[in-house]
Formats: structure tokens, C-alpha cells, sequence
């Protein structure tokens, strides 16, 4: 049974959606005055909350549709206007998740009836998805509200099933390796391990050896024989987070197994098999890599056979709320029943960008709660004081790294061979349209050096 809360001052109006709606769905309907205060002593929380801004003419709408999902940042909320009036500010409708507008004419009900029903059957499904994920996920369950997540977690369950690999981008602190998790929850193989390798923490010098493993005296210092992360995700799924650190000489190796699901350890003269499910993830652009021929392009293909992008927080701001209500639940322990957000200070987080994404909204919330929940001031004062900017993840660092050492090359290159290519070329070891291709990614000309000499 979903309970449907509708917010209204025309009573009229509320007898004839309620008694549309019932005849159509499965729902218990609360009614509100326009102020959002009950008219029924037994008030549930709501699954669909329908906002009539229609019938408003005042100042009761300010700020309302942000009260509400403050109050309630896990219902869908629908908003409905007038579509003769004149345009709403977007202050006034932000919070929505849908705004559908409808005339006074008596055949409004028609127009938006099916609307209606569809929002509160997309709800249904999302919501059976989300319990099941919070049943095989515990605490890390995925928080959406906005479309662009629904959009996922719609995905989620067929790409579980279909046992192809899949490519996962979006910023740092998205929730990449939760996703991933989901993937492998929701599948036959959630019985199975499902093993996280960190491909950015991993001296390059040990990542050949923490992927296939290795026999006793395979190479100076080598231990007892020891089981690589393939071989401990047999059976399971084997999650490569920012793949794109992944050394070379390794990605040669790591096709093999993509392609044949063979693999040897090192020291060791015969193949294994291991029926493992690869998925990896990546918060740069992966075709980039190939182009700078950083990446091998026939790995990129293999791994990017479905790809997954995640939006960053600043594009998805209706989650927002659903996800300060989850992390106060996770960490405000005994008083997490009473502890909530004030609308000021919600207001201030759905201004900031989150260049950290969701990660740096947990740690906020997280502060806020170590405060004491104490009340902001203001609202510039807050925006004065948002979290700095997060430390970029070590792939970025040595991308740029590389840019600017690849770069500095270049220019001495030149300088070396008076802006003749190929003589350069034939310094760097490289064909000239290679060459060619390098400065122009990088914006050199070479002819600025031919005058220069050494």
C-alpha cells in the first residue's frame, strides 16, 4: 500500500484527484491545507507527495517545495502549476522532482491522470530495487532520487544478470565501487567473492604480482607461493578501480585473461583458469589515454563493452536531501531520530557544487553532526566555511605530471634540433606523425624554434 500526501487549498480539488486516483492504484490519500499542515490526526510518511502550486496565490509557496523534501527527502514530489499563468521562479519549483501544468478548465484531470499513475508506478519499481539492494547491500545501500540515478538503478538488475564487462565512469567520490557492488549483488554471482583492486595505490612494480600472483622464488625476495586477486575472485567478480594506472606491460597480460580467462603466476611455466567477472572504473577520460597511448586500445574495448557513467552531485542535486537523511541516519547515533538539517543550512549545501561529490557531503554531514548541529549563522557565512577542496586522487597527479614532463620534451626537442621534425623525430625514437600529432596536442609550433638554434 503506497500513501499518497496531497498539499492543497481547494478542497474540491483534492475530493476529485483523490477519488481519480483511488480508482486506478492501490493508495491510501492524505490531504493538506497549502501550508503543508495535516488535516488527518494519522499522517504517514509519504511515498508520492503532489504539491498543488495552483491553488496558491500567496506567499505560503516560498520555499515550500524545499521545506517538503527537507521533510521528506525519500518521497517522489510532483508539483503541479498553472500552465495559463505566468512562469514560476525556479526558486519556487526547485525540489520537485517532476512539475506537470494543467489548466482550470475541468479536463485537467484527464491530462494528468496517466502522468500521475506512471511517476507512482516508477516509484513502486525504484522502491522494490532499493530494498533489495539495502537487503544485500546492508548500509551501503544506493540513495536516488533523481532521474538520472533511477536511470541506473533500472539498469542495474540486466546488467547483473548479463555477465559482460562493464566500464564505470564519473568523477571521484561518486560512488563508482558501489555501483559496481550493486552489479554484483543483484547477479548469480553474489554467492561469489567480489574483490576491489585499487589500481592507483599499487607500486608498479608489485601490480603484475597482486593480479596473478606468484610461485616461491619467482623473483628476489618472493615468498611462499601465493594466490593473485584473480585467482581469489574465481567464482566472483574482480573490481578494478582507476584502471587507467594499470601499467602497460600488466594491460598486455590482462587482455590475455579478458580474452581466454587464462592467466599464470609469476614463476610459474603453465596457465590457469579462473571464471571471473570483470568490472573496472575510471574517473578520466579513458579514449584520451588510448590517444596519448597510455591505454591500450584493444583493452579499452574489452572493458568498455557496457559502459556505466555516474553523474557528479552537482548535477543530481535532488539527491541531496535523501542523502544527508541517510548519512544522519548512519552516524548520528542516538539522537539520529531527532537530529535534522535546518532549511537554511540545506539550502546553503544545494547551492554548493560538491566538487567532491558524494563522498564530501558524507564528511560534511559528518562534521555538522561532531558540531553539534549547530545552527549557521548565514548563509554566506556557511558558503564561507564549505569543506575545501578534496586532495585530486593520485592517477590525476600523475597525469598532469606527465603532461608537463611530456611537454617540457618537447620544447627541448626542438630547441635541440632547431625545429626540424625529422631530425627530432629521429631524437625521440618516434615516427614523425607521431611527432606531429604530440605538438599538436600540445600547442607547440615547431617553426617557432627554427630561428632559435640550440
Amino acid at each position: 500500500m503506497q500513501h499518497i500526501n496531497l498539499i492543497t487549498g481547494d478542497r474540491r480539488f483534492a475530493d476529485m484527484l483523490s477519488r481519480v486516483l483511488s480508482e486506478d492504484t492501490q493508495c491510501t490519500i492524505h490531504t493538506h491545507d497549502k501550508t503543508g499542515t495535516t488535516t488527518n490526526h494519522h499522517l504517514h510518511d509519504p511515498d508520492v507527495l503532489i504539491v498543488d502550486l495552483f491553488s496558491s496565490q500567496d506567499s505560503s509557496k516560498n520555499n515550500l517545495l524545499l521545506s517538503l523534501r527537507n521533510q521528506y527527502p525519500h518521497a517522489v514530489i510532483v508539483a503541479l502549476v498553472d500552465s495559463r499563468g505566468p512562469a514560476l521562479d525556479d526558486d519556487l519549483l526547485f525540489g520537485a522532482d517532476e512539475i506537470i501544468a494543467h489548466s482550470s478548465d475541468g479536463q485537467w484531470l484527464h491530462e494528468i491522470k496517466e502522468h500521475l499513475l506512471d511517476r507512482i508506478a516508477l516509484h513502486r519499481r525504484i522502491q522494490r530495487l532499493q530494498e533489495r539492494l539495502r537487503k544485500d547491500l546492508l548500509e551501503a545501500q544506493i540513495v536516488a532520487k533523481s532521474k538520472a540515478m533511477h536511470d541506473i538503478l533500472r539498469r542495474l538488475p540486466l546488467l547483473a544478470e548479463n555477465l559482460s564487462s562493464v566500464l564505470i565512469t564519473g568523477e571521484t567520490g561518486t560512488g563508482k565501487e558501489l555501483v559496481a557492488r550493486a552489479i554484483h549483488y543483484l547477479g548469480p554471482r553474489a554467492g561469489g567473492p567480489f574483490i576491489t583492486v585499487d589500481c592507483g595505490a599499487l607500486p608498479e612494480n608489485l601490480v603484475e604480482n597482486e593480479l596473478f600472483g606468484h610461485v616461491r622464488g619467482a623473483y628476489t625476495d618472493a615468498g611462499p607461493t601465493t594466490r593473485g586477486l584473480i585467482a581469489e575472485a574465481d567464482g566472483g567478480t574482480l573490481f578494478l578501480d582507476e584502471i587507467e594506472a594499470l601499467p602497460l606491460s600488466v594491460q598486455a597480460k590482462f587482455l590475455r585473461f579478458l580474452q581466454e580467462r587464462q592467466y599464470r603466476p609469476l614463476g610459474q611455466t603453465k596457465y590457469f583458469t579462473a571464471d571471473v567477472r570483470i568490472l573496472a572504473a575510471t574517473n578520466i577520460e579513458l579514449k584520451e589515454a588510448v590517444a596519448e597511448q597510455r591505454f591500450r586500445k584493444d583493452l579499452y574495448f574489452r572493458l568498455n563493452v557496457v559502459p556505466l557513467q555516474i553523474p557528479p552531485l552537482r548535477q543530481r542535486k535532488s539527491d541531496i536531501p535523501a542523502l544527508i537523511e541517510h548519512f544522519l541516519q548512519k552516524y548520528g547515533g542516538e539522537s539520529r531520530k531527532t537530529r535534522q538539517v535546518p532549511l537554511s543550512v540545506l539550502q546553503n549545501w544545494m547551492d554548493y557544487s560538491w566538487p567532491g561529490n558524494v563522498r564530501e557531503l558524507e564528511n560534511k554531514v559528518q562534521e555538522w553532526l561532531a558540531l553539534g548541529g549547530a545552527p549557521v549563522t548565514s548563509p554566506a557565512s556557511e558558503r564561507a566555511k564549505a569543506v575545501p577542496a578534496p586532495l585530486p586522487p593520485l592517477a590525476e597527479v600523475r597525469q598532469a605530471a606527465l603532461r608537463e614532463t611530456e611537454r617540457a620534451y618537447l620544447q627541448q626537442l626542438l630547441r635541440r634540433t632547431a625545429g626540424n621534425l625529422s631530425a627530432a623525430a629521429r631524437l625521440a625514437r618516434i615516427d614523425r606523425k607521431n611527432l606531429r600529432n604530440l605538438l599538436k596536442k600540445h600547442g607547440i609550433q615547431a617553426s617557432r624554434f627554427r630561428t632559435s638554434g640550440l
